[in-house]
């Protein structure tokens, strides 16, 4: 459901998120390493969620990227709005330009229950929720090795 580009954006913020403290900021090449993405792709994906505010980064000796606001005012949804838009949580599952309640597609009803349950949890969950729960290792954004 989710574009590559939004996986590693939600995966390195999640990251970015849980060496926050102290002022601490990350660089692409860490980020890239840890997450095993690509390097340029990543900082493409960064790079635009600086312009877009989601994060900010700062350069020379000791930048990098950092939360600029609180990993709990970061929701999933806003993440996805920034890279994907909304679009998913809107179009047909046939790809029919008319389908709705009244003029609906086979799979109308299936794919609505899905899509609203989908932008609930992605508007309720924060980064912050996240990194909470890789913290009590129990969940991973990185690859066994």
């Amino acid at each position: 459901m989710l574009s590559k580009t939004t996986e590693y954006a939600l995966r390195a913020i999640v990251y970015i998120a849980l060496h926050n403290d102290g002022g601490h900021k990350v660089g692409i090449k860490e980020v890239a390493n840890e997450l095993d993405l690509p390097q340029p792709f990543t900082g493409k994906i960064l790079q635009d969620l600086v312009r877009k505010g989601v994060i900010a980064s700062a350069k020379g000796p000791g930048g990098g990227f950092y939360l600029h606001k609180p990993a709990s005012d970061v929701t999933i949804l806003e993440v996805v709005r920034h890279i994907d838009g909304l679009e998913a949580f809107k179009k047909c599952g046939m790809g029919m330009k008319e389908c709705s309640g009244k003029h609906p597609c086979p799979l109308h009803n299936d794919i609505v229950r899905y899509r609203d349950h989908l932008l609930k949890v992605f508007s309720s969950k924060t980064i912050q929720v996240l990194v909470d729960s890789i913290n009590t290792g129990e969940y991973f954004i990185t690859n066994v090795h």
